[in-house]
């Protein structure tokens, strides 16, 4: 009976012993034995401008309903190694399973085991995240390139020969009480009407701020213009044109088109329109020229500021490196957009001040300046 009762507790702790060799360790996704595997599945991971410059909260990104869906990538024929040389197993075979990183999830949906052979030692494992980044890279390509308007859509106009070559900035002008005291389609931007109406700052004295600010932050740069007013559609253009009187920002040789001729036209400058809208409704520069309807009728304008900044920086995610400077005359909006907007590593965002009411009332006075985010 001893006998008995000693065998039993041998082969209890033989069992224990197995199955502790093959705990999948801190992690929960070490498996013992080295596998060479083939894999294919999904990933899914947070975009540089999903992400912006805050870190990634810990968790399967799979499953992000807000503020959108995670990106997406499908994946084959990816060689990875599951387990390792050091440890028993119950199986040879590799196995189907969810690595979550901080900021990405794999999801292997089949997976071959091959053999030792075809996985050197090199061969990274599965459960590294460095494995995947090869899948990733080419995913972010592809998806940037998706999100980019149509190359002809873009407006461009240069006096220069190397602007191919130059560092880029990106501008988001503000039309409203902001740049349109500039546009030639506004009856208020001739210097006639301007200085009857405000006799005590004459139009030279109101505008020449901006016109410095511009002409600074462009000088030997590729400027990409956008538009960083509410007027997202056809609608909200012709909204408020009729209740400011101030002309038509959207559309074909209106104020945005224009800005791009007259600077862009200036000597040794290169400019070019992104006509990018929150109306395009996943058709990126779909909306320049259609009668859409407002998209934000039930957003805050704090929300719709930066919802625009955030979708004109799609158009930007394949250039190495992007200044953002984003003009409003109402500062409590820039500051939200400083606080709330998602911006990729590789750009900078500077938001500028320019209400030109207030020159014309003697209220502010002095250079314009760039607040960095």
């Amino acid at each position: 009976m001893q006998e008995c009762s000693l065998l039993l507790l041998l082969a209890l702790a033989l069992v224990c012993r197995t199955m502790a060799a093959r705990s999948e360790g801190k992690h929960g996704h070490l498996l013992t034995k080295r596998k060479c595997c083939k894999a294919a599945g999904n990933m899914f991971y947070l975009a540089a401008d999903q992400l912006g410059s805050a870190a990634a909260k810990p968790g399967d990104v799979s499953t992000r309903k807000k503020p959108e869906p995670a990106s997406q990538a499908k994946f084959s024929d990816q060689i990875c190694v599951q387990g390792s040389a050091e440890s028993n197993s119950w199986t040879n075979d590799c196995k189907k399973k969810t690595y979550v990183f901080v900021g990405s999830t794999i999801k292997l949906t089949s997976v071959k085991t091959l053999g030792q052979a075809d996985c050197p030692t090199s061969t990274s494992r599965c459960h590294d995240e460095i494995t995947w980044h090869s899948v990733r890279k080419a995913s972010e390509h592809q998806r940037a390139e998706k999100l980019q308007c149509n190359t002809n859509s873009i407006q461009r106009k240069s006096n220069a020969t190397d602007c191919d070559k130059r560092p880029t900035v990106a501008i988001f002008a503000d039309y409203d009480g902001c740049w349109d005291i500039i546009s030639r389609t506004n009856i208020r931007k001739g210097e006639s009407w301007f200085n009857q109406a405000t006799p005590k700052h004459n139009y030279k004295t109101c505008t020449s701020p901006l016109r410095k600010k511009i002409k600074d932050i462009t000088a030997g740069k590729r400027v990409i213009l956008f538009v960083g007013s509410n007027r997202q559609s056809w609608e909200d253009d012709d909204h408020n044109n009729e209740q400011n009187n101030n002309g038509l920002a959207l559309g074909t040789d209106n104020a945005f088109e224009r800005w791009v001729q007259e600077f862009g036209g200036l000597e040794n400058n290169c400019w070019e329109l992104n006509t990018a809208l929150l109306s395009d409704n996943k058709q990126p520069c779909s909306s320049w020229n259609k009668r859409r309807e407002s998209p934000w009728a039930s957003w805050s304008s704090e929300k719709t500021k930066t919802k625009l900044l955030e979708n004109g920086i799609k158009q930007l995610l394949l250039e190495d490196h992007v200044d953002l400077y984003f003009f409003d005359d109402h500062a409590d909006y820039l500051q939200h957009v400083r606080k709330y907007a998602r911006i990729p590593p590789n750009m900078q965002l500077y938001t500028i001040h320019y209400a030109w009411l207030q020159y014309a009332k003697g209220a502010t006075t002095g250079e314009l300046q760039a607040i960095a985010a």
